[in-house]
């Protein structure tokens, strides 16, 4: 069976979440502010106009992802809240490596899991 994380790796990830949400939060204000002074920007000609439609293109892109993330993070604090937090894989319930949550504490799924999710996404 499958170990749990303790009460001290538990707080350990909640700190780590809590950090990558101010990191996300941040990010996505700043994208607001710099899609607010668009419309005060004094675009001199084409080039001027094609540079700031890609970076808004791209803003865009990557404010879904990190929405995405916000997500998934705000699940995780949730079950840390709930005291259901357990570090398992949300699908098989194998443990999901210490080290693996140290680098996206946000994580729900075991590495095996994730890969078969991806490709399943890759397939439809």
């Amino acid at each position: 069976m499958a170990k749990a994380l303790n009460e001290k790796q538990v707080e350990e990830i909640k700190t780590l979440l809590l950090q990558n949400k101010e990191k996300i939060e941040t990010a996505l204000r700043k994208i607001d502010e710099d899609h607010e002074s668009l419309s005060t920007m004094d675009l001199k000609d084409e080039g001027d106009f094609a540079a700031a439609s890609r970076d808004y293109t791209n803003d865009i892109h990557i404010k879904k992802q990190q929405k995405q993330e916000l997500e998934l993070i705000e699940h995780s604090l949730k079950k840390i809240e709930k005291g259901e937090y357990t570090g398992l894989c949300e699908m098989c319930d194998s443990e999901i490596t210490i080290k693996r949550l140290r680098v996206k504490p946000h994580a729900r799924y075991c590495i095996d899991c994730r890969s078969f999710i991806d490709n399943e996404k890759k397939e439809h």
